[in-house]
């Protein structure tokens, strides 16, 4: 159980020392950390950050774990989805928190991640987005996030994500970004495509030469 007695948090910054015990049905894992947990005033707009300050878990990308030991507990559009839907201390640790830590434990001790655990870097945010925009491929991701950064009028004319054919304004897919739009502002979704993600790469169509039509040489009779 976590050792945070703050039931509640407002837009305010703090930093605390807790501990944790991770049990689960199936493969209980009886586990505490030492963690310092930054909740910074733009929360929960922005992400906290947690640090593991005994170097109990390898700082190592296997384990999302920075050098400075800080954790990687997810892709920032997922967080923020589960933020602002309870937006408490005890909601991010239950929610997002404890069950990283399961996660990372299990890992130590069985050398594998319970659901496989997604990739690093853009590979890993790209099936983590596929998933939460239900759509397929690098190139719909990025005009997902393209779209969240656009105005809705100058966005509804962009090609829709889910490949459709139609324009974004045109097709029900629109629907489903509301909730996106509402965990930041545009320019937030923006720098995060431009930062996070390299460009595709569209190869060029060769031109094709026309086609020189030979005209019968006629014979002298």
């Amino acid at each position: 159980m976590e050792s945070i007695s703050v039931s509640h948090v407002a837009h305010f910054s703090t930093v605390g020392v807790a501990q944790f015990c991770i049990v689960d049905n199936i493969n209980p894992i009886h586990e505490s950390y030492d963690l310092k947990i930054v909740f910074p005033e733009g929360y929960p707009k922005e992400i906290p950050t947690v640090t593991e300050t005994k170097h109990t878990i390898p700082r190592d990308p296997d384990f999302h774990t920075y050098d400075d030991g800080s954790f990687c507990l997810g892709s920032d559009i997922q967080l923020k989805g589960v933020i602002s839907e309870t937006p408490t201390v005890s909601g991010f640790v239950s929610k997002i928190l404890n069950p990283f830590l399961y996660s990372i434990s299990y890992r130590l001790k069985y050398h594998v991640f319970p659901n496989g655990g997604l990739a690093h870097g853009e590979t890993g945010l790209i099936d983590d987005y596929e998933q939460l925009f239900d759509v397929k491929g690098k190139l719909s991701v990025l005009s997902v996030l393209e779209a969240l950064g656009k105005r809705k009028r100058v966005a509804n004319k962009i090609g829709c994500p889910c490949h459709c054919g139609k324009k974004l304004g045109a097709c029900d897919f629109r629907s489903s970004l509301i909730k996106w739009r509402k965990l930041d502002k545009r320019r937030w979704f923006r720098e995060h495509l431009s930062k996070s993600f390299s460009p595709v790469k569209i190869p060029k169509r060769k031109k094709r030469r026309p086609k020189v039509s030979k005209k019968p040489v006629k014979k002298n009779s």
